[in-house]
C-alpha cells in the first residue's frame, strides 16, 4: 500500500532520487547513502523518469545489493515534479527528502542527520549544504543564504524563523505526512518546481529544527544545467508558469493562514518574481524584455502587493525607483558577470 512501511519497523527517512539520464553520476549518488549504521532506517526510491541511457541498470545494481533500502521505480518521462510526486506517493518513511540523481550526500553527515531525525520531532529539519564545482570537484561555498541568528539543535515554532531564514529544497527534510496533507501535486513537465515543493506544505508546518552539517552536495557546472543563463532564457515560460502557480496557491490559502505563513509563502513568490526579472535583464537590449518586466511588475503590484514589496534585489529596486528607465544600465551591468543564476 502507498505510504505504508514494508516488513519490520517503519523507516525514519525516505530519500527520493529523481533520475533522468544520469548514468554517469548516479553511482556516486547512491553510494553516498550506503552507511551501515543507518541502512535499516532509510529507504532510497530511485525514480527513473523514462531515461534512455543506463540509469536503470545502475539503480538495479543497488536494488539487488541492498533490497531493504534501495528500490527502483521506472515511469514514463514527466519531469522533475513528477518524480517527486511519485516519491511522495510511494514513501514509507516518517521524513521525506529529495536528492537529485546527479548530486549526492556527504555520507557521514547524512548518517548523523538520520540519527538526529530520531531525536528531534520537528516538522522540518533544515541542514546546510555545499556547492561543488563539477570541473574541479572542489567546494565553492556553502549555500547562498546560510543560517544566521539561529541555534542549531533547537526546535523553533515556525513563526520564530520566518524573518530569519529561507529553507530551500536542498536543505529541507520534512515530515512525509505534511507533504501529503498539502494534497497539492507539483507541476509536471516543467523546470524550477523545487520552489513548489518548498512552499506547498508550509500551511501545515508548526516546528522547525536546524542541523549544522552540510549534508547535501550540490553539483554546479554540469552541461545544460537548468540554472545556466542560457537554460533560464530558453525555459523562461517554465519559470513564469511556476511563479504564477505559486501566486495562485498563495491566494488559495491566504484566507485561513497565519500572518507568518502568508509572509513565508510570499517570500517564495518574491524570490521567483525577482528571478523572472533577472531573466528579462539577461537578454540583449531590443528584445522587448523591458516591456515584459514592467507588465509583470504591474500585475504583482495590483494583485499581490506583499510579494511585490518583499523583493529586495538591489537592481530590481533601482529599476522600480526609476520607473524602469535604468533597465538598459542594469542589462549592461549584468552582461558577462555571471554564468548562472
Amino acid at each position: 500500500m502507498e505510504g505504508m512501511e514494508k516488513e519490520g519497523k517503519q523507516k525514519i527517512l525516505t530519500v527520493t532520487v529523481p533520475s533522468y539520464n544520469v548514468e554517469g553520476y548516479l553511482e556516486e549518488c547512491l553510494e553516498s547513502f550506503v552507511c551501515k549504521t543507518v541502512l535499516e532506517d532509510i529507504e532510497v526510491l530511485i525514480v527513473n523518469d523514462g531515461s534512455t541511457d543506463a540509469t536503470a541498470d545502475v539503480a538495479r545494481r543497488y536494488e539487488e545489493a541492498y533490497p531493504q533500502t534501495f528500490r527502483l521505480i521506472t515511469k514514463e518521462n514527466g519531469g522533475h515534479g513528477s518524480t517527486i510526486n511519485t516519491g511522495v506517493a510511494q514513501a514509507a518513511g516518517i521524513y521525506f527528502k529529495v536528492v537529485d540523481g546527479d548530486d549526492w550526500v556527504d555520507s557521514k553527515c547524512f548518517a548523523r542527520l538520520v540519527e538526529y531525525l530520531k531525536e528531534k520531532p520537528a516538522d522540518i529539519v533544515a541542514s546546510n549544504y555545499t556547492w561543488i564545482d563539477h570541473a574541479t570537484k572542489r567546494p565553492t561555498k556553502r549555500q547562498e543564504y546560510p543560517y544566521e541568528d539561529i541555534e542549531y539543535g533547537c526546535v523553533y515554532p515556525f513563526s520564530d524563523i520566518v524573518d530569519k531564514v529561507f529553507i530551500d529544497m536542498h536543505a529541507m527534510t520534512i515530515k512525509t505526512d505534511l507533504v501529503r496533507k498539502a494534497n497539492t501535486p507539483i507541476d509536471e513537465h516543467t523546470f524550477y518546481v523545487d520552489m513548489e515543493f518548498v512552499a506547498f506544505p508550509i500551511p501545515y508546518v508548526e516546528t522547525v529544527a536546524f542541523f549544522e552539517d552540510a549534508v547535501y552536495q550540490y553539483r554546479l557546472g554540469l552541461p545544460g544545467q537548468s540554472m545556466s543563463i542560457q537554460k533560464m532564457q530558453k525555459n523562461m515560460k517554465n519559470h513564469m508558469r511556476v511563479l504564477m502557480r505559486l501566486n495562485r496557491y498563495y491566494h488559495q490559502v491566504e484566507e485561513w493562514l497565519s500572518t507568518d505563513k502568508k509572509t513565508y509563502i510570499n517570500k517564495v513568490v518574491a524570490s521567483m518574481l525577482s528571478s523572472q526579472i533577472k531573466i528579462y535583464v539577461s537578454f540583449p537590449l531590443g528584445s522587448g524584455m523591458r516591456r515584459q518586466a514592467m507588465r509583470l511588475e504591474a500585475y504583482f503590484y495590483r494583485h499581490n502587493r506583499e510579494a511585490f514589496d518583499l523583493v529586495k534585489n538591489p537592481a530590481v529596486v533601482l529599476m522600480r525607483k526609476t520607473r524602469y528607465f535604468t533597465f538598459p544600465l542594469v542589462v549592461a551591468a549584468f552582461k558577462g558577470r555571471r554564468s548562472s543564476f
